[in-house]
This record gives C-alpha cells, sequence and structure tokens, in this order.
C-alpha cells in the first residue's frame, strides 16, 4: 500500500498491521482489562490483533525455529525467558507491534507507524524500540518490519546467553531480557552499519501515544544490584558483561584444570596386592 505524507512524497507501508500480546491462556486478568480494550479499539480499523497463549508459543517456535525450540527453548529454568524469547521470534517471522498487556493505548499505532515509514521511504527494514532511562532498551513495546536482520540475530544469539547468571534477575534479563536487547542491538548496530533500527524516547511516545496500567516491582538485594548494572552507561553495561563472561570462563578453566589433575593422581594410585 503506497500513503502520502505532509509533503506530498509518497511512502510504501512495509511494517505489518499486526499487534500481538501474550499470556498464559485466553482468560485476561482483569487488572489489564482496561489497558487491553484499548489498545483492541484504537486500533481496531488498522491492524489486526493476536492474543497468544503458551500453547499458541510453543507450536509457533516448534515450527518456525525447531533447532532454537529443542536446544534453548526448552532448556529455559523459567518461563518468563521463554516469553521475552518469543517475543524476538514472533516478530522476526512475522513482523508487526508487540506490546506489554499492561500498556494501553491514548490514540491508533498507525501514527507512529506512519512517521516511521515515511522518516526511512527507501529502506527495507525499519524496527523501533523504546528507551528507557538513563539508557538502555525495552521489550515490552517493539516494532519491525517482517525478517528484519537485528531480530534474525536476536534469535540466533539465544543460545549464547542462555546460561545460569547465578542471580535471578541478571539471568532474565541478560537470558534473553532487556539486557539481552541492549546488548545485541549494540553490537549489530556497530557491525552492520544499517541504520534501521530507531529508538524512541520515552516522551515521543508516552503518554502521547501509550499509557501504562503498572510495571515490574524490584524486590530484593540483588534485584536493587542488577537494577543498578541496568541503569549505568550502556558501554559499562558491555565491559561488565565481558568481565562477567572472562570471569565465568576463568573459574571453569581452573575447574577443568583441578578435574584433570585429581584424575590423574587417582591413575597414578597403585592398588596393592
Amino acid at each position: 500500500m503506497i500513503q502520502k505524507n505532509s509533503t506530498n512524497s509518497t511512502y510504501q507501508r512495509r511494517i505489518p498491521r499486526i499487534i500481538h500480546q501474550t499470556w498464559k491462556d485466553a482468560s485476561i486478568p482483569p487488572r489489564w482489562n482496561l489497558s487491553v480494550r484499548s489498545v483492541r479499539k484504537l486500533n481496531a480499523d488498522h491492524f489486526e490483533y493476536r492474543l497468544w497463549t503458551d500453547n499458541d508459543m510453543h507450536e509457533f517456535v516448534r515450527e518456525k525455529e525447531p533447532d532454537v525450540y529443542a536446544n534453548t527453548f526448552l532448556t529455559y529454568s523459567h518461563n518468563i525467558q521463554r516469553v521475552d524469547a518469543f517475543r524476538y521470534i514472533l516478530l522476526y517471522h512475522l513482523g508487526g507491534v508487540y506490546i506489554d498487556m499492561d500498556a494501553g493505548c491514548s490514540k491508533s499505532l498507525d501514527i507512529l507507524l506512519d512517521a516511521l515509514e515515511a522518516l526511512d521511504p527507501q529502506a527495507k527494514h525499519l524496527a523501533a524500540l523504546p528507551e528507557t532511562k538513563p539508557n538502555g532498551l525495552s521489550n515490552d513495546f517493539m516494532i519491525s518490519t517482517k525478517g528484519h536482520p537485528l531480530f534474525a540475530e536476536l534469535v540466533s544469539h539465544l543460545s549464547i546467553f542462555n546460561h545460569n547468571y547465578i542471580v535471578y534477575y541478571l539471568t532474565i534479563m541478560l537470558s534473553a531480557g532487556p539486557l539481552f536487547l541492549t546488548i545485541n542491538e549494540q553490537f549489530f548496530r556497530r557491525s552492520s552499519g544499517i541504520i534501521s533500527v530507531r529508538t524512541i524516547e520515552g516522551k515521543a511516545y508516552s503518554p502521547l501515544l501509550l499509557w501504562f496500567a503498572g510495571g515490574n516491582s524490584w524486590h530484593g538485594r540483588d534485584a536493587q544490584i542488577i537494577k543498578y548494572i541496568y541503569e549505568v552507561p550502556r558501554t559499562l553495561q558491555l565491559a561488565s558483561i565481558i568481565t562477567a563472561f572472562l570471569l565465568i570462563f576463568l573459574i571453569y578453566f581452573l575447574y577443568c584444570c583441578y578435574r584433570r589433575r585429581s584424575v590423574s593422581k587417582t591413575k597414578d594410585l597403585k592398588i596393592p596386592d
């Protein structure tokens, strides 16, 4: 479909008008009735709406990404990791808009998608991710064309980041959550040279387009530590993650050396007659 912007130049619609939301089953919790209703009502004229249950999620990933499903998806310790990973797989294969259930609409999202397409009229692929203050990206609201190279990388890197990082919140955020997205978007931006990913400042879409019924609560000392890590500048985030990986590798290497020495000593022992 060809559209005209305010300057009478034409651009082609490339972002599928599909809104994706996920929940464990088809019964939407009462606390989100208002936000979900606003998303569906204000976008009914321009968007297809899809609510994906956990059963739908497993079926889709098993069909579209069988290797990821068998080797990564099923090995996650927490279902929220599967939900996070599913968002990237979904947008890579279908494109459209993913939005958390606690986010409601003030206006049709078509306004934002039209603006994104008009800003880059010649680009084959487009994506937009919300910034979180002071630095970082969120995966609670994502926009993408089908087959975007960034989302291809996100899907392919799920297995690389699939580890137990000791602390619960770090495991969630780094295996497939916001930290995973932030780090991989930075690597993609620097290595590809493709300017097809736009970051959206909070004031640019909230509360003008979106409002939020509630957010995640952080509890416990480990959560406060991870929240602090998440809020430092991205360069420090990358340095911290690389350092953590090196420490984990060093500990594993020393453990392997210790095991080999122990096995060697055992073999050298002679059993007396």
